[in-house]
Formats: structure tokens, C-alpha cells, sequence
């Protein structure tokens, strides 16, 4: 059977997923598609060379995919049955539950190590909508509370999916939201009726919100939805942070309560 060079093509895609090169890829392929094979058929078969192909072929006996056959005039490879991928599907697994089971304390660590660096100010740049979704994910790494002063909702400007995926961390790590908005219509719009969410309106005559920004833990972020200028800015600094804070709650004090 001919298989589609398209679907062949995906196939080495999941390989390479499950660990394998491009070159590994190839030559497993081809010892499924033409049986068992000596080091010199393949290399003719592949147009490679002889030398390349036995650290090849070893790592793919490691990984299972490939048998080697010692025989006294020769020595052959030939790939294993497909359903052998199933074997390094659940290292894979193993080794995802093994990373996401540490990942609490090795992350623990880091955060001891960041404190003993010295303070430094620092400001990264985000460009394009990727950025500014990588912005808005890290707000989740709030402590316990952010603030917004927001010019329309999550939705409006990057989708109900990610939007909803956003609130359900915030649910999960009880992140309490303030949002200052020029919207009187916000109420009707999601988001405002998460549990710790609370949001406000303040008349544009009173404060007139131009620019969306986040302000949590000792960062400001600063970002552009504008279709021919997307892009972000995220400035470290605890004073101004702090400053920040304190000029965001003065004007959240005259805001109107929005209930959703």
C-alpha cells in the first residue's frame, strides 16, 4: 500500500514528539515499509552513509523500535510492529507525571534562589496577539489580587476561549480582581460575576482610561490592543508598583459599584 507522502509526513511529526529526529524518523520508517534490512541495503536505500547510520539505528533499539538480528553471515535491523509506540507513549507520561509531581517544589527553589538575587527594575516587551495572551496568563502569578484598569473585556480582545480558561485559574487560585472600567454597560458582559471578582465604573469625565493596565506583585503592565500596533510592556519595580497601587484604589474610591 502507498501510503500519502502528507500522512507520512504527519507520522513524523508524532515521532519526533515521542523523541525520534528527523533521521531516526526516516530510517524507522523505511525498515517498516521494507522489512528487515542490513546496514548497507539502508544505506543505499536511504542515500546516507554506512558510519551515520549504526548510532542511528542503536538509539532506535534502545527505544525499542527496532530489533537487531546477529546472524553468522551478517548482521540485519527491522523495525518493530507500530503498536510498539504505545511503550514510549507512557514513558512520556511517566516522565510528564514524574515533571508536573516536582514541579511544586522545584518551583519552591527557584523562588528561594530569585530572593537572594538583588533587586533589580527590568522591563520586557511582548509584541503580537501571542503576547499579549502571555501577558495576560501572567497574571495568574499574582499574589492573591490584581488590578485593571480595563478598556473592554478579555473576550472582546482575545476570545471566549482563553478568556474562560483565564477565569477558571483565577477561580482555582482565588485571585481576587479589581477592575476600573468606562463602560456602564460592563455588567452585562462575563467576567464580572466571578466570586472575588469586583469591577466599578468611573465616568471618562472623572478618569478617562486610555490605556489598558495591569498593576500586581511589583509589576505594571501596559498593553495596546490596537489592531496596527499590538504589543505590551511589563515594567518591574516595586516603588512603582506601589505608587501605582495607591493611585488606582484613590479613584476605585469614587468608582460606582458594578454588580453582575
Amino acid at each position: 500500500m502507498v501510503v500519502d507522502k502528507s500522512v507520512q509526513l504527519k507520522v513524523v511529526r508524532y515521532l519526533k514528539h515521542l523523541g525520534l529526529d528527523a533521521e531516526q524518523a526516516d530510517v524507522y520508517l523505511y525498515l517498516l515499509q521494507h522489512g528487515p534490512s542490513t546496514v548497507l541495503a539502508l544505506s543505499r536505500g536511504l542515500k546516507t552513509g554506512r558510519t551515520k547510520l549504526y548510532p542511528l539505528l542503536e538509539d532506535l533499539a534502545a527505544k525499542q523500535l527496532v530489533a537487531i538480528h546477529e546472524r553468522h553471515y551478517g548482521t540485519s535491523y527491522e523495525a518493530q510492529p507500530p503498536e510498539t509506540l504505545d511503550f514510549l507513549v507512557t514513558e512520556k507520561e511517566r516522565k510528564a507525571e514524574n515533571l508536573r509531581g516536582n514541579l511544586p517544589a522545584v518551583t519552591h527553589a527557584l523562588k528561594a534562589l530569585q530572593l537572594q538575587a538583588p533587586t533589580t527594575s527590568k522591563v520586557v516587551e511582548y509584541h503580537g496577539t501571542d503576547g499579549l495572551k502571555q501577558m495576560n496568563y501572567n497574571l495568574t502569578k499574582a499574589d492573591g489580587e490584581f488590578r485593571v484598569y480595563e478598556l473592554a473585556g478579555l473576550d472582546k480582545h482575545l476570545g471566549n476561549h482563553f478568556a474562560n480558561k483565564l477565569r477558571q485559574i483565577y477561580r482555582d487560585k482565588n485571585l481576587k480582581t479589581y477592575d476600573l472600567t468606562n463602560n456602564p454597560n460592563r455588567a452585562n458582559e462575563p467576567g464580572v460575576d466571578l466570586p472575588l471578582s469586583q469591577a466599578r465604573y468611573i465616568s471618562p469625565k472623572v478618569f478617562n482610561i486610555q490605556f489598558e493596565t495591569y498593576t500586581y506583585n511589583n509589576c505594571v503592565s501596559l498593553l495596546s490592543y490596537e489592531a496596527d500596533d499590538i504589543f505590551g510592556v511589563e515594567i518591574y519595580n516595586d516603588k512603582l508598583a506601589a505608587q501605582q497601587k495607591q493611585l488606582f484604589d484613590l479613584i476605585w474610591s469614587q468608582a460606582k459599584i458594578i454588580k453582575g
